[in-house]
């Protein structure tokens, strides 16, 4: 019969691509790792990993193991989570990605509430995959994203949460201060800041503005951030301008100058998961968001 744990530390080679990663992942040492996936190619009588470089890679075999290892330790998870919810507690690890700062400041209000109604419940953060979210929910790495993009996937379901306000983050200085409202129109000829090319974040403005025949500037000269909260201090410093969701503007860690858009647009933010039964924890999550979400985040 197959050893979980051994499942456990072969995966975490594969994913980090040695076994020195998956050492500092697991909190081993690396001859413990390296220990457990021979036991586990012993046991199986097939070779698991070869090496590329300084890589270690799956081999046809080990890729066939690491798809069906994912499920099975998934399965085992969920399990374990619908068992503690059955007995009235709510316990496990959410692993939850998000896009960046928009989606980690509303997840810093939402996070202290849930677990003041279930203790038992740890949380582990990750950015936005790029491989995709369909993928790497499908494969049971993460259990929700949240993010601006609107997944349309089969096999998983996708909430709006909550829109923010969208505004326009400048310096403050004499040049901007004045400035209180900017017509929408006019935010392509100005310096902005962009979030990074093919991120939800910029798939979003694209298309939004885009529907409203306002094309954002591509010239290499445009900065680009892998993160929309990145732009605040390139903003203070008077590189530019961004669009950002007011919040994330109202306790800057740098001055910055609010402007308001017209029209307005809101800035989305969307929960998505694999569809399952409501005894999931990600699901008791999610619940806990829509219904308490709008109030804790005003």
């Amino acid at each position: 019969m197959l050893d979980t744990y051994q499942l456990q530390v072969f995966l975490a080679v594969v994913e980090t691509g040695s076994y020195s990663g998956a050492a500092q992942r697991l909190h081993l040492t690396q001859p413990a790792v390296s220990r457990q996936v021979r036991l586990l190619q012993e046991h199986l009588g097939v070779r698991l990993l070869r090496r590329s470089g300084r890589r270690m890679l799956p081999t046809h075999a080990g890729e066939r193991l690491a798809e069906a290892a994912r499920q099975m330790l998934g399965m085992a998870r969920q399990l374990e989570q619908e068992m503690a919810l059955l007995r009235g507690e709510a316990s496990g690890m959410l692993r939850i990605g998000g896009s960046g700062t928009p989606a980690w400041h509303i997840l810093g209000r939402l996070l202290p509430a849930f677990r003041l109604e279930h203790p038992g419940v740890g949380f582990r953060l990750e950015g936005w995959p790029a491989e995709g979210a369909g993928r790497a929910l499908r494969e049971g790495r993460l259990d929700l994203l949240l993010g601006e993009e609107e997944v349309q996937e089969r096999g998983l379901r996708c909430d709006l949460l909550l829109g923010m306000e969208t505004a326009l983050a400048a310096p403050a200085d004499e040049q901007w201060t004045p400035r209180k409202r900017l017509p929408l129109r006019k935010v392509a000829t100005l310096p902005l800041i962009l979030p990074a090319a093919g991120t939800p974040a910029r798939r979003f403005l694209e298309e939004h503005l885009e529907e409203r025949n306002i094309r954002l500037p591509t010239s290499l000269q445009t900065p680009e951030v892998a993160d929309p909260g990145a732009a605040l201090p390139l903003v203070a410093g008077g590189l530019g301008v961004a669009l950002l969701p007011r919040p994330l503007l109202e306790t800057p860690a740098a001055p910055i100058h609010s402007i308001t858009l017209w029209p307005g647009f809101p800035w989305p933010l969307y929960l998505v998961r694999r569809t399952g039964p409501p005894e999931r924890l990600e699901e008791v999550f999610c619940a806990f968001a829509l219904e308490k979400g709008r109030t804790l985040l005003r």
